[in-house]
């Protein structure tokens, strides 16, 4: 990515998509780790927040909560294609990663607005976020939005995802290790390309993060990174909410984030699920810095 192409920082404070309403302070940590000063020339465009809502016991989150995440939701999509009408890279801070669907929404939204092939997707996490709230054994919303993205009914999502749909076949999964058993053949059967970290380890990571842009940029070469911190060893990255063994490396992460930060089709990118109350001493907060100072070309 040319650096003089502007940056717009924007945060979205998300905290009830998953168990722990901490996420919704991953923003604050990453700016005051200093995010923008390691950004250069970005411009903050400030902070869209969901708002305190109890959840309801069980799998249903419970109408309140859905109906909260939805206007924040709506709210950050058009903050998203408002910086994408602008002709600047939207770096989208969370917060837990039920914001995805806002985003990645407003990269399909914009690309049909400006009669241009919809980008692919590449998604750096430990899941694959395509539960159904038939298959989801939690109810969280952070792991469905990529089901609802790719053409699923998931209720919740039905209004965020409106117009901005993505073709799962362009969506490229890395370093991926907890996958429920539905989800698993939900992903499948949509045609996504899985790639563990254990294959990423054989392989090594510029030959995955070529892989990944070569699938997910289709002809076009147009893609929307997410990295969820998850998807690091939680030796590694300790201020998440899920933490799942058997993760990246930070060095094989920053190898892949190079790649693809270097690639000139990043339409737009997310970091993600930093929650700063498990953190220890902002380590989990540096790497978000580093890993959007990678993808954003810096």
């Amino acid at each position: 990515m040319s650096d003089a192409r502007p940056v717009h920082v924007i945060g979205a404070r998300f905290g009830l998509g998953g168990r722990c309403a901490g996420t919704a302070e991953g923003p604050a940590a990453i700016r005051g780790a200093g995010l923008l000063a390691r950004l250069g020339a970005a411009h903050d465009c400030g902070d869209v927040a969901t708002g305190a809502v109890a959840r309801m016991p069980g799998r249903d989150p419970g109408a309140a909560l859905v109906a909260e995440f939805e206007r924040a939701a709506l709210e950050l999509r058009a903050a998203v294609e408002r910086s994408l009408a602008a002709r600047a890279l939207p770096c989208v801070l969370g917060g837990d990663h039920s914001l995805g669907a806002a985003t990645q929404a407003a990269v399909g939204r914009a690309a049909r607005a400006g009669g241009r092939p919809v980008p692919g997707i590449i998604w750096i996490d430990a899941h694959t976020d395509a539960n159904t709230m038939e298959s989801t054994p939690s109810g969280n919303l952070h792991g469905m939005m990529l089901a609802a993205l790719h053409g699923l009914d998931v209720p919740p999502f039905r209004r965020v995802v409106e117009g901005g749909l993505r073709d799962p076949r362009r969506t490229v999964y890395l370093g991926a290790r907890d996958i429920d058993p539905e989800e698993r053949e939900i992903v499948k059967r949509l045609g996504c390309r899985v790639i563990p970290p254990e294959e990423i380890e054989r392989r090594g990571a510029a030959e995955v993060a070529r892989e990944a842009l070569a699938i997910a940029g289709g002809d076009d070469g147009g893609v929307s990174v997410s990295f969820d911190l998850d998807s690091l060893d939680p030796s590694v990255a300790p201020g998440v909410d899920c933490h799942v063994e058997g993760g990246l490396s930070w060095e094989r992460a920053a190898a892949i984030l190079s790649v693809i930060g270097a690639a000139p089709g990043v339409v737009a990118v997310e970091i993600v699920e930093v929650n700063p109350t498990a953190d220890r001493e902002s380590r989990t907060a540096r790497l978000a810095v580093e890993a959007a100072a990678l993808l954003c070309g810096r």
